[in-house]
């Protein structure tokens, strides 16, 4: 119930330049120019094949124009049955990640012996900006492809809501972290250490921080999804406790 108060929060938080499509049970977030970026999801139930069906065509004509492919995430656990549906509307399954939370007084701070983490601001050196960008958008080197650019990463910075940490390690740039926080509740992504940093506690520590941050600023609750069984413990180390799936359908 309180991620899907989140989800709630999140749709009508919109970025400004965007519009909000309601489809029965789906919103759809969607830039004026329908470019990739945009957010479907579902924010309550209950859900039949109708609505997934219709949403499923509607959002079709929306994105016939997009560079990129229609794409849905939600809650695989609250809506088992969707998935499903969506398979026999056209769409693919292309990820599923367990959805984890902490609230207060479950969180286990962690910090490993010699990372430490800064947070970025906009007037934080360009190389710092750069090596953040580059761990992130890359998984730490194990990926190769476009880098978003530094300027990029400025314009997020100036968002109050969030919080983007670097961490360091012997002296070198060594992971990411981010937060995006809205009404008490805290979203955290791009938890990623660089391949030849890894082992070392920094994904943990640079998760603790953001959820320190977070808690200590009057929140309540936090959650992100793990991307496999080893992030999965890590985060139960901090107090995380698994509560859904969430679930990427592409098409």
């Amino acid at each position: 119930m309180r991620f899907q108060a989140w989800q709630r929060d999140a749709v009508d938080a919109r970025p400004a330049g965007s519009q909000l499509l309601s489809l029965g049970p789906f919103r759809a977030v969607v830039p004026d120019e329908v470019a990739l970026g945009s957010w479907v999801t579902i924010v309550e139930g209950p859900v039949t094949e109708h609505d997934t069906t219709e949403a499923v065509a509607r959002l079709r004509l929306v994105f016939e124009h997009n560079p990129g492919k229609l794409e849905i995430e939600f809650d695989e656990v609250a809506f088992p049955q969707v998935g499903p549906w969506l398979e026999a509307s056209g769409l693919e399954r292309v990820e599923r990640n367990p959805l984890m939370a902490s609230r207060p007084s479950r969180f286990k701070p962690f910090a490993a012996a010699g990372t430490t983490v800064t947070q970025l601001t906009t007037s934080s050196q360009p190389a710092d900006m750069e090596s953040f960008q580059t761990i992130r958008w890359t998984n730490g080197g194990d990926i190769a492809g476009p880098i978003p650019s530094v300027q990029e990463l400025q314009e997020q910075l100036e968002s109050p809501r969030s919080v983007y940490l670097l961490a360091w390690l012997e002296d070198a740039p060594a992971g990411t972290g981010v937060s995006h926080s809205l009404k008490g509740a805290a979203e955290i992504v791009g938890i990623v250490t660089r391949a030849d940093k890894r082992r070392r506690g920094v994904g943990a520590t640079i998760t603790s921080e953001l959820v320190t941050r977070h808690f200590d600023s009057g929140g309540d609750f936090v959650f992100l999804d793990a991307a496999d069984v080893g992030a999965v413990k890590l985060y139960e180390g901090l107090g995380f406790e698994s509560f859904g799936a969430n679930s990427v359908y592409r098409g």
